[in-house]
């Protein structure tokens, strides 16, 4: 069943989109190709609620819907990438749409969802 972002969730997709490297920084070749798409997916914020969450039961990691509906993969996905304390954040993009936040912890930790404070890009 969706449920709606929490606050700590949309400051930290809104962190990620914001500030967030590329796993393949050659996928837009200006910055300003990189800032209006950037500001698309800022965009679509409002529009996202939250699916099924990971099925690891250690992170934080979440399924993210728009308007209700799973985001299918796309032919065109693009990973956002940042890195905490206890291990990496990466916010997935399927055809220009935000469709899964994953929280990957380093072995043998289990963690809350991070503060946008701490995510090192």
């Amino acid at each position: 069943m969706a449920r709606s972002l929490t606050e700590s969730e949309h400051q930290l997709i809104s962190a990620m989109i914001t500030s967030a490297k590329a796993t393949d920084p050659s996928r837009f070749a200006a910055q300003e190709i990189w800032y209006q798409w950037r500001q698309k997916l800022l965009g679509t914020l409002d529009r996202i609620t939250v699916g099924a969450p990971c099925e690891c039961n250690k992170c934080p990691s979440v399924q993210l819907l728009i308007d209700g509906q799973a985001v299918s993969a796309g032919g065109s996905q693009v990973i956002l990438e940042a890195f905490i304390s206890e291990g990496m954040v990466m916010l997935f993009i399927d055809d220009d749409i935000p469709s899964y936040l994953e929280i990957a912890p380093n072995p043998d930790v289990e963690l809350e969802l991070p503060a946008q404070d701490s995510l090192i890009f």
